[in-house]
């Protein structure tokens, strides 16, 4: 895995985050179903444990669904593991998802290092059309506040 840093496009979310936490730990809260359970999507939602599939392999399956905490209905996502490398890169290529405007597959990419008893992570998700673009990063950036607080208790 390089150490260079991604470069965020208009149709790719880029985010970095630094957590409290050792890069073991950050990379298990992303390929544990339990623990992706207790922290995956945005404040409004809540992932059950049973709706949380991961096949830890390349060309394996990374499956969850989204349930609205106000009775609002389930969203699904489902990715195919196309690169892994424990405990630094996760590379998730999503399945199209035309309800939600996307009708080609996105890839999403997350990068682990080490920043001394801390991890950096820099998280890639893209393509995806211009009018989704605000909300997956409203949405990552949301999970990514759970996985923050799930991480360094």
């Amino acid at each position: 895995m390089s150490d260079a840093t991604p470069v965020a496009t208009d149709d790719t979310v880029l985010i970095t985050r630094i957590f409290d936490a050792p890069r073991e730990q950050v990379f298990n809260a992303w390929t544990d179903p339990d623990e992706v359970a207790a922290w995956f999507g945005p404040s409004h939602v809540d992932v059950p444990r049973d709706k949380v599939r991961i096949d830890l392999r390349v060309g394996g399956r990374y499956e969850l669904t989204m349930v609205r905490g106000d009775g609002g209905g389930e969203f699904a996502i489902d990715y195919e593991i196309v690169e892994l490398v424990a405990p630094e890169l996760l590379v998730l290529r999503s399945d199209p998802m035309p309800e939600a405007g996307m009708h080609e597959p996105t890839v999403v990419r997350i990068e682990l290092h080490d920043h001394g008893a801390k991890t950096r992570m820099t998280l890639t998700d893209g393509p995806m059309p211009a009018a989704g673009r605000g909300h997956a990063e409203a949405g990552w950036s949301a999970a990514l506040d759970k996985l923050a607080a799930r991480v360094s208790r």
